[in-house]
């Protein structure tokens, strides 16, 4: 079963994505027989919870990388994630908000490194 969301998750410039039961599977792999790349990346679309479960490590890694900002991370909301989850309102606060967790502890981590450089 598939809820027919295609995207760009496996690396090429078209849509190489498909959905088959909750997970996406690379388009361009396998064979007549079937698809053998993928199964492990949820579906934006139907599987949105755990999708932004998959990524939630990297987008507060994205706000970590964001520390030097002083008003907090910069949410890129055209470009960066697939567009059923930017049309999301409160999938983007879940990302708003992991990405603001990651840049608390991007700047923790930059203070504590002044502080243990002053010390020396």
């Amino acid at each position: 079963m598939s809820c027919g969301y295609q995207g760009y998750e496996f690396g090429a410039h078209y849509p190489d994505s498909i959905c088959c039961d909750g997970y996406l599977w690379d388009a361009d792999s396998g064979d007549e027989m079937g698809m053998d790349n993928g199964g492990d990346i949820p579906c934006p679309v139907c599987n949105r919870k755990e999708w932004l479960a998959f990524y939630r490590d990297e987008i507060i890694e994205c706000g970590m990388e964001q520390a030097e900002r002083k008003r907090g991370p910069k949410t890129v909301k055209y470009g960066g994630f697939p567009e059923p989850i930017r049309f999301d309102a409160k999938a983007m606060r879940s990302i708003r908000r992991l990405l603001r967790r990651g840049w608390y502890q991007g700047r923790k981590y930059d203070a504590k490194q002044l502080r243990e450089e002053a010390d020396k």
